[in-house]
Formats: structure tokens, sequence, C-alpha cells
């Protein structure tokens, strides 16, 4: 009997202890839990429907537009490059500075081709006097001949040398002539009226001519700068929707202020290579209209080709249109705490925004992404209807 009350004791703490200890694991699991529904969702991507963002069909204006860059540049200008290798001697005219038709402008040295000539010019006097003796001596061994008195292969030796000195004499007055070309052509000067775009030119610089494999040295141009245009190059997908007589923007990129009014004057009709990516691209030419004394041709610009429009039409988000393979376009638009797919009709977009035809109103929500747990159809291209054959009409 005295045994059996520390035993009981015993039992009654341990049981306590139990207890305490199952409440402790308890509540910690019932902790743990709503600490994890509160964390998962972020670290797993559960319950991503909610954090999907939506935007709403808004009214809007969309310009669907064309954006190109450029350089300015005179309608009408000609390169100046030297027919011939020289070294400059002579600056006439300075930078910017208005020339006329003919006017010298530059002058490269002439001494090498003086002597040249000179020494060509004596030998055409030489040339020229041994073909008047060879005359002399053809007319009268001819006049022997006649005679009988000399042979006739003499005869002919004499006509023979008399023509090689007169081909030697023509020969001669063809390379003074060549001389007298290449002297003229050391002579810079302007092909037509306008203003004078000299490069960085300084007396005693040597030039190569435009025969040369780089093309020569390019001096500058003369260009006429009442009527200016900027050259850009658009790609093979614009230009097709470009035409000539089309308006366009023109923004001068160093005169942040000035807007210029454009029209499209030429398109090429073969495509170059674009060095950069690879691109096949079609040069354009805008003529400007109106009168910016602070243009000067080099002047970067940026042109916009404004190719529709749409006022107070329906309009969504970009991000907010998908399209299949087979080209349907649909958005995901929200139904309570999901998302339905829905095939819409699009029209012209922007940079940001794109035109509603049909498929939604205004205040529709749809959402921006992809919904990861999306599950429903995607619409599906319609099925073209094939009408059957008739049979064919037999003849009378």
């Amino acid at each position: 009997m005295p045994s059996s009350a520390p035993s009981s004791s015993s039992f009654g703490k341990t049981f306590l202890r139990i207890v305490v200890v199952l409440a402790i694991l308890g509540g910690a699991g019932w902790g743990g839990k709503l600490i994890w529904k509160q964390v998962s969702p972020g670290l797993f991507g559960t319950k991503r429907t909610d954090k999907i963002p939506t935007a709403r069909v808004k009214v809007a204006n969309i310009s669907e537009e064309i954006v190109a860059v450029g350089r300015v540049r005179a309608v009408f200008s000609t390169e100046l490059r030297a027919e011939v290798n020289g070294r400059i001697v002579k600056l006439l005219v300075a930078d910017g500075q208005p020339v006329t038709k003919d006017q010298e402008i530059l002058r490269l040295d002439q001494t090498d081709l003086l002597t040249q000539l000179q020494e060509i010019d004596r030998n055409i006097e030489a040339s020229k006097l041994r073909a008047e003796r060879a005359r002399h001596d053809f007319e009268r061994q001819k006049d022997l001949g006649s005679r009988g008195l000399i042979a006739t292969k003499d005869l002919d030796d004499v006509r023979i040398t008399y023509s090689l000195a007169e081909n030697d004499s023509a020969i001669a007055e063809a390379r003074a002539a060549n001389l007298r070309d290449k002297l003229s052509k050391t002579t810079i000067r302007a092909p037509h009226t306008g203003t004078l775009l000299l490069r960085d030119l300084t007396e005693g610089q040597l030039i190569t001519s435009a025969a040369a494999q780089n093309g020569g040295t390019l001096l500058g141009e003369v260009a006429d700068l009442s009527a200016l245009m900027v050259r850009t190059n658009i790609n093979e997908i614009d230009v097709a929707r470009i035409s000539l007589g089309e308006g366009a923007r023109v923004r001068i990129d160093p005169l942040r202020n000035a807007i210029l009014a454009g029209s499209v004057h030429r398109i090429a009709t073969s495509a170059t290579e674009n060095q950069n990516d690879r691109t096949r691209v079609f040069p354009v030419d805008v003529y400007l209209e109106g009168n910016e004394p602070r243009l000067r041709p080099g002047m970067s610009a940026t042109m916009t080709f404004t190719l529709a429009q749409a006022e107070n039409t329906p309009s969504l988000s970009l991000s907010a249109v998908f399209s299949t393979a087979e080209a349907v376009h649909y958005v995901f638009i929200r139904k309570g705490e999901t998302f339905e797919a829905r095939a819409v009709e699009i029209g012209i977009a922007d940079t940001r925004r794109v035109q509603v035809l049909s498929g939604l109103i205004v205040n529709d929500e749809v959402a921006l992404s992809r919904p990861l747990e999306f599950e429903g159809e995607i619409p599906a291209p319609p099925t073209p209807v094939i009408k059957p054959k008739l049979p064919r009409r037999s003849g009378s």
C-alpha cells in the first residue's frame, strides 16, 4: 500500500507533460499553416490570377505612322572631284560662298604638265621638220621614178619613210592635245550656279583624281540651297504603304522647334542592302516645303509618315492582344475571378495602343499578360466554306 502513492503521482506528471507538448506542437502547426498560406502563393505562383495586370478598353485617338531618319541635302548638287592628281596651290573661293557657273574654285600645281607640254611642243616641231624633209625626198624620188631612173623598191622606201614621219608628227600633236586637256583640268570650276560647300582643304594638300580606286579626293560640292530635301531609307515592308506625293512631317533634330512639311518626291524602284543589319531598304526622297534660314545640308531629320488615323475609337494596350499562328487575334477578358479567351478584330495601331473594331466594348477589363492557369480554349480561325462544284453542263 505505501508504494502505490508515488506511482500514481509519477503517472500524473508524465501525462501532464505529454498534454503540454501536444498543445505546443498543435499551436506551432496551426501558426505555421497560417504563415504558409500567406507566403506560398508568392513563392510558387499559386493564385496568380489575383496578380495578373489588367487594363480597360478606352476611347482614344490613334494614328498609324512610319518614322524614319535621314539627312538634309540639296535637291540639286554636284560633288567636286579632280580629274587629275595634283597639289593645291591656290584656293580662290571660301566655304559657303555663292558661285556662278564656270567660276574658278581652286588651282592645282601645273609645273610638271607645263614642262611636259614644252617638251612635246619641241618634239612636234622636230617631227614636222622630219616630215617636211621626207616629203621633199619622196617628191624627188617620185619624179625620178616616173622617168625610170630609180628602182620601184627605192621609191616605196621613200614613200614609207614619208608616211612614218607624218604619223610621228600626228602622234606628237595628239600627246600635246592630251597634255593641254590635263592642264585645263588643274583648274576646278563650278559646274553650275549655287553655294560652295568645301571640305577642309589647305593649300599644298595633295589630292587624287576621280579615277583612283577609292573615287579620289572629295573636294566638296556646289549645291542649290533654294530647294532642300531629306533622303531616308524605308524597309521593304513599309515602303509599299507610301506613295508619291504623300505628305510627311519633318522634324529637324538640331533645331528642336523646327517642324517642316514635306512630300514624297521619289521612291527608288530597286532596293539596296542596309550595311548595319543586312535588311533590304528603298531610298526615299522627301522634298521640304517652306523656308527655314537656319537649315543646313547635313543636318539630321526625323520624318513621320501618317498612314491612317482614327479619332474617338475604342482602343487597347498592344500587350493585351495575342495572336495565333493562323493570325487570329484574341484577348483574355476578366470574368469574375477568372479570365476567358475572346476573339477580337483589330484595326490600326500606334506605338502604344491598337484600335478595337469588334469583340470588346468600352470599359471591358482584359489581362495584359497571359494567365498561367488559363485552361480554356483559344479561339480558332473560322472554317472556310467550300462550295461544291456544280456538274459541268454538256454542250448541245
